[in-house]
């Protein structure tokens, strides 16, 4: 799995953090459900969907180059 940092306002991320609590998730696993639905919306949605594959596509092999032990101690950051 990916890192993924990202700058969100404190006010947001503290009713984040607390609806996260109440419902015993954490804060990764919400915003990874909400971009599951994002992209799930976007595709259903969209005429654009076979041009988002054919970009994700073409963007697969951007980064096979790290995609290597020596770069692996990298992947915990």
């Amino acid at each position: 799995m990916s890192v993924m940092s990202i700058r969100i306002d404190e006010k947001k991320r503290k009713q984040l953090k607390t609806i996260a609590s109440i419902q015993g998730k954490s804060m990764s696993s919400i915003v990874e459900d909400l971009i599951v639905e994002y992209v799930n919306n976007f595709v259903e949605s969209n005429d654009q969907s076979d041009q988002l594959k054919i970009m994700m596509k073409a963007s697969e092999t951007a980064f096979d180059e790290w995609s290597n032990e020596e770069d692996s101690i990298y992947d915990d950051l």
